[in-house]
């Protein structure tokens, strides 16, 4: 009955039992792409709202060097400007090469390439979808004194109109193919410019995004955002990751047909450069020409086969000396993607062959060729997506030919943005779709989406592959607070989301770079505080946005938020004991909202500092804060077990609080200490040694920390609070003596910044520890724990020793 809709292409219907003795229906869908039909308008007035926003924003940018757009993702770090500008002249280079004059570019944007090429050419045209683009433009080519040479269009890319015909001898779309609404918009463009060029021009499109590498960059995108998730794990995010693209994405084979049907030849080569990111890794240059005289077809020459005819580099090195001819290469695993391409086979979620023999760095190749003073041609390999091909030459030419399709049936041309935003209307039709046609009984109880099926070998659905439930479209976690109902809101209107969970990653859900941009303004607009591309890139959640946003909103409506007993979620009703999350130095319990989402089935709190609101007096010893927290605890759970967690200064509280526990008969469950020393009052103890740090010293080091992430400067109540409660909690600790704890304690070492010779303070604690003593090491600095890969390092274990108690 699902297989019979219009919209599934695919489907299967499963017995699953996540839960033991719960036996549920869970159904499975491919949905059919081509029944995702573009609102083409629809989409291109959404771009042209970002486009607007962004360069709205960026007006201060200078001439050719507004990158923010180009800040795309892939391990969840934002490219480099000077990765960016080796980009930019790369591209410019590549279109200096060819000799323009008189030249055409859709989508000209903020005038990359222009402000490169427009000195050299006779005529420059331009036109961009947006309208502010244009306007700032202008302005930037009179000012350059481009004025006669340069004329700007506001207008869409298939809108033609008033474009001379047979004038151009080069119309280029540089890193805009990926906004457009589908593939058939795309060859509509082609086609439509194709009466615009003059005889023996050319199409040329670069950072085209590779459709048959979606499935590793998804990859790689997942395991940045869940560095200690599982292979079923990592499946599950990146079919949401896919089902949510709303970038279009092109495999090199669709242009290499779309140039055959129109007799054209296709160029098709990697990007150029040595730096490993996201736009080498999956992006590529194609070069359409029209009556190629000049153009060479190497379609035909001789190859060898890498890892069989060729092994390393120093033979194409001997090849390359020999050269006389064209000879192609084929095969060559591609360092750029190997780790990628490897981590994506290892979870299940690519199933190519792995490539046989050591990647080569494409870079090598072409500085190797040009050593002999020959000339390499690189281009993706037709057989597998990990893979190359170099096609050496006596010299630079244009070629064609160059890239050899997969004769392979099935493979991806192109995918469908379309289904971003059908899916979800899909997967909420179909329970009643199945309702009008089958008993009740029969209706599953989740209809699970997901781009492919798996398949085994014989070419049959895998049942035993398919994921866990999940879905793209249904929230993870209810707002807790009006931040995270706004912040919410904010994602669902960005996203074109019914709803949005308050754990759901932005960019799962299908964000980038420009939507981020404009969340970043939202916030700004709404909260007075400042959130930057690379806090959101770091923080992607609304519960990890929101939990910044405190500091920005203060006293806002979260007044609560310096209480001594601070809820760091929703407690789910499960009964479960909750955990206790104890402060570091500066008193507050913030930094757990990024370790409370792991233990999604129980409530969370973090105990914060007497005086954190201003008001209260502080604690006069760490015995006060012991007792104090204590009382607290005991009020909100009578009973145990206690399940007690303390990072840095709260190491000490926990593992006194554990003993106070034990002492008047509670159980205590769990006690974990993250990355500090016991106190033991000595002179060289850690503790002793920074008592008697000064206010104006503490307040300079908790001000750099949050200035990384907001502006600060509307804040000084704030710090000088939080500055005197650091320094009063420092010099009590430093006379506080650790007590002997009778039970257990785990205890995680943050490894990267450990410099004074001692790789961990986990022994120091074995003295006051007489139960069993666990060690695990954390990638992390010891003041990057609260940061999300660490945070869920630490917490799998922590939840996992939870649900053993």
């Amino acid at each position: 009955m699902l297989s019979g809709h219009p919209s599934v292409a695919q489907a299967a219907v499963v017995v699953r039992e996540d839960q033991k003795g719960d036996q549920r229906l869970v159904a499975y869908i491919e949905p059919d792409p081509d029944a995702a039909v573009a609102d083409t308008d629809a989409q291109l007035a959404q771009w042209r709202h970002l486009f607007d926003d962004h360069y709205a924003q960026a007006l201060d940018e200078p001439f050719g060097e507004d990158f923010q757009h180009f800040t795309t993702l892939d391990d969840g770090e934002p490219i480099g400007v000077d990765q960016l500008r080796q980009w930019q002249d790369a591209a410019a280079a590549d279109l200096a090469r060819l000799a323009p004059r008189k030249i055409l570019e859709i989508g000209v944007g903020s005038g990359l390439l222009l402000s490169k090429l427009a000195g050299e050419a006779e005529e420059y045209w331009g036109t961009d979808l947006s309208a502010t683009a244009i306007d700032r433009l202008r302005t930037h080519v009179e000012q350059a004194g481009y004025g006669e040479r340069v004329t700007l269009r506001a207008q869409p890319a298939h809108d033609l109109s008033g474009l001379p015909k047979g004038t151009f001898d080069t119309v280029v779309l540089h890193s805009v193919v990926q906004y457009f609404p589908s593939a058939e918009y795309l060859e509509q463009v082609l086609t439509g410019l194709l009466p615009l060029l003059a005889p023996g021009g050319r199409l040329v499109l670069g950072d085209v995004r590779n459709a048959e590498t979606l499935r590793i960059l998804a990859t790689a995108q997942a395991q940045a955002a869940q560095p200690y998730a599982s292979h079923e794990e990592i499946r599950s995010a990146v079919e949401q990751a896919l089902l949510a693209q709303r970038e279009l994405a092109l495999a090199p084979q669709w242009f290499a047909q779309w140039a055959a049907r129109h007799q054209l030849a296709a160029d098709i080569r990697l990007k150029a450069g040595q730096a490993h990111n996201a736009l080498t890794r999956h992006r590529y240059e194609v070069v359409l020409h029209t009556e190629p005289a000049d153009v060479l077809d190497v379609s035909s020459a001789p190859a060898l086969v890498w890892g069989r005819d060729v092994t390393d580099l120093a033979a194409i090195g001997e090849h390359t000396a020999r050269t006389e001819r064209p000879l192609r290469i084929t095969g060559i695993p591609n360092a750029r993607l190997a780790e990628e391409s490897a981590a994506a086979l290892f979870a299940g979620v690519h199933h190519s062959e792995p490539p046989t023999g050591r990647p080569l760095d494409p870079h090598d190749v072409t500085a190797l060729a040009r050593s002999h003073g020959k000339h390499a041609v690189l281009t993706w390999s037709g057989e597998a997506p990990h893979s190359f091909d170099a096609v050496l030459l006596p010299g630079p030419r244009s070629v064609s030919g160059a890239f050899v399709p997969s004769t392979v049936a099935g493979r991806i041309r192109h995918n469908t943005p379309a289904l971003a935003q059908a899916i979800g209307p899909l997967v909420a039709a179909l329970p009643d779709h199945l309702r009008a046609r089958l008993p009740d009984y029969m209706v599953p109880a989740a209809v699970v989406p997901l781009s492919q099926l798996p398949l085994n070998p014989a070419g049959k659905i895998d049942r035993g592959a398919l994921p866990a439930e999940h879905t793209s479209t249904v929230s993870s976690g209810e707002p807790r607070n009006s931040h995270e109902e706004k912040l919410c809101a904010f994602f669902s209107d960005l996203l074109k989301l019914e709803r949005v969970g308050i754990n759901d990653d932005f960019f799962a859900l299908g964000g980038h770079s420009l939507l981020a941009t404009r969340l970043s303004a939202r916030i700004r607009k709404a909260f007075g505080a400042d959130m930057p591309l690379r806090t959101i890139i770091q923080y992607p959640t609304v519960a990890e946005l929101a939990a910044l946003l405190l500091i920005g909103s203060i006293p806002g409506d979260h007044a609560d938020s310096f209480g001594v007993v601070l809820p760091l979620n929703r407690d789910p009703g499960t009964g479960k004991p909750p955990v206790w999350f104890v402060h570091g130095g500066g008193g507050l319990g913030w930094a757990y909202f990024t370790f409370a989402p792991h233990v999604p089935d129980r409530a969370s709190y973090a105990l914060q500092s007497r005086g954190s609101n201003g008001h209260d007096p502080m604690a006069g010893s760490v015995q006060e804060m012991v007792e104090d927290y204590l009382a607290q605890i005991l009020k909100v759970q009578p009973q145990g077990p206690y399940h007690l967690v303390g990072w840095s200064y709260g190491g000490p509280i926990v593992h006194a609080l554990a003993a106070a526990l034990d002492a008047l008969g509670h159980e205590v469950g769990l006690v974990a200490i993250l990355d500090t020393q016991p106190a033991t009052g000595t002179a060289d103890n850690g503790f002793k040694q920074v008592a008697g740090r000064t206010q104006d010293l503490y307040r300079a080091d908790i001000e750099e920390v949050f200035g990384k992430f907001m502006n600060t400067g509307n804040m000084d109540d704030f710090l000088d609070t939080m500055s005197k409660v650091g320094a009063n909690n420092l010099q009590k600790m430093g006379d506080f003596v650790s007590p002997v704890y009778r039970g257990d304690v785990l205890y995680f070492n943050a490894t990267l910044d450990k410099t004074d010779g001692q790789s961990s303070y986990g022994p120091e604690w074995r003295p006051y520890i007489l139960g069993s003593y666990e060690e695990y090491d954390v990638d992390a600095t010891h003041h990057d724990l609260h940061m999300p890969k660490p945070a869920g390092q630490i917490m799998k274990v922590v939840a996992r020793k939870l649900a053993a108690v």
